[in-house]
């Protein structure tokens, strides 16, 4: 009998991992689900324990980190097969089929890298993935969600995202294809909009969500490069919209996947910061003031060690005991870009405190090339966002989180395109 087969056949185990691992990891039994779903290899074994036992690596250098994760992504595309970006690593499936929506925001990330570093195989790398694009689009504009190994339907959001990706490239190459593309996409969004400005068609889970003001910031950037009237008027219908969900204390209704959970800080990152970038791009201090309020409402949580819960309910209060990466790199970058604009020190500092946590968790030393460079899902890996998962858009946040850093800490230079 295998490791695997042992977890299986005794249901004794998750009680027991409930009595022994420290209360503050949530949910124990989720080791348990790990070990079922592939976690008995040993990379999954000693990442479990090291998490566990609450071990962290050296901190380095920025432009070390950036290196390694920006590797780690070129790696990801390499294991996509056909030029666009694996949804990441899991110790499940192994490397995941390419994602769309995440590689259309990974290239001008990678495009800022490649300025940062100096560095054209980056940049060629991240117009392959541009290219790949173009094939991916539907014939009435929109891109499909999820991963392209099934069949999916058109998606709001992640045609919003794949929308950054194909400006990014049009501004770095001229080509009219991608800024076609982009045109195309957008035409499709406005059509499904809603009067009122919400998207509550063609959406995750059919649900409406809040999170689109980064859809509506992919439109305004687009309008603010071409002459598409139509395009600015429907992301500020929509920024409207999503501004008049929030509630005093600053929460946002519909923030979450769907209505019956408690949002992961992923998706209340994605709210703010496409209000906040809207905000700065039009002037507009509604907007910025909205996301203003949510970033100091979650500001006060980060630990001294630069820890966030994964979860909050509508009073801002933390609803689970581990971290959701992604988020809090989106986070980091919200706070530094509020820093910019107002100067608050407590916003550089919680940015920090945070950026310290991160890179602490990114092994820049494995041989292990799967892992080496990369961003968990959670932390304690085995917590609820993606546990046993490297998504790479949790690469992708860090790195943004990482050159805006690096902008601020230099003055000189300004990496970041457009995200």
């Amino acid at each position: 009998m295998n490791a695997r087969q042992f977890v299986i056949q005794n249901d004794w185990l998750p009680h027991m991992i409930q009595r022994y691992v420290p209360a503050r990891f949530e949910q124990p039994a989720m080791i348990v689900r790990l070990l079922r779903k592939g976690f008995c290899r040993p990379e999954a074994w000693s990442i479990m324990v090291r998490d566990a036992l609450g071990s962290r690596g050296p901190v380095l250098e920025n432009d070390i980190h950036l290196r390694e994760a920006a590797a780690w992504i070129l790696r990801a595309q390499e294991a996509g097969l056909d030029g666009g970006v694996s949804g990441g690593y899991c110790f499940e499936d192994g490397w995941i089929a390419s994602y769309p929506e995440t590689t259309g925001y990974i290239i001008p990330t990678l495009l800022g890298y490649a300025d940062y570093a100096g560095d054209p195989v980056t940049r060629e790398r991240a117009l392959q993935m541009a290219n790949w694009l173009l094939g991916c689009q539907l014939d009435n504009g929109a891109f499909p969600g999820h991963f392209v190994d099934r069949t999916n339907p058109p998606c709001v959001f992640n045609t919003g995202q794949i929308i950054f990706g194909l400006l990014a490239a049009y501004k770095v190459t001229g080509s009219t294809m991608f800024l076609d593309s982009a045109v195309q996409a957008a035409a499709w969004l406005i059509e499904v909009q809603d009067c009122d400005g919400a998207f509550r068609k063609f959406d995750y889970l059919g649900e409406v969500h809040s999170y689109n003001s980064r859809t509506a910031w992919a439109l305004l950037e687009l309008a603010l490069a071409t002459d598409h009237k139509e395009f600015l008027q429907g992301a500020t219908r929509h920024l409207d919209w999503v501004a008049n969900q929030q509630l005093k204390n600053g929460w946002f209704r519909y923030s979450a996947f769907s209505p019956e959970q408690d949002p992961f800080l992923h998706t209340i990152a994605y709210t703010v910061q496409g209000l906040l970038e809207s905000g700065l791009r039009l002037g507009d201090k509604r907007y910025q003031k909205a996301a203003q309020l949510a970033c100091d409402a979650l500001v006060g949580h980060v630990s001294d060690a630069g820890f966030i819960p994964s979860t909050f309910d509508s009073d801002w209060r933390p609803t689970s005991n581990y971290s959701c990466l992604t988020g809090s790199a989106q986070m980091a970058v919200c706070w530094l870009r509020l820093f910019q604009t107002t100067q608050h020190a407590a916003y550089l500092e919680g940015a920090q405190r945070t950026l310290h946590f991160l890179k602490s968790l990114q092994d820049c030393w494995t041989r292990n090339p799967r892992i080496r460079g990369a961003i968990k899902g959670s932390h304690p890996i085995y917590g609820r966002y993606l546990f046993g998962t490297y998504p790479n858009w949790a690469a992708k946040f860090f790195m943004d989180a990482l050159l805006l850093d690096e902008t601020i800490r230099l003055g000189s230079h300004q990496w970041i395109r457009c995200w």
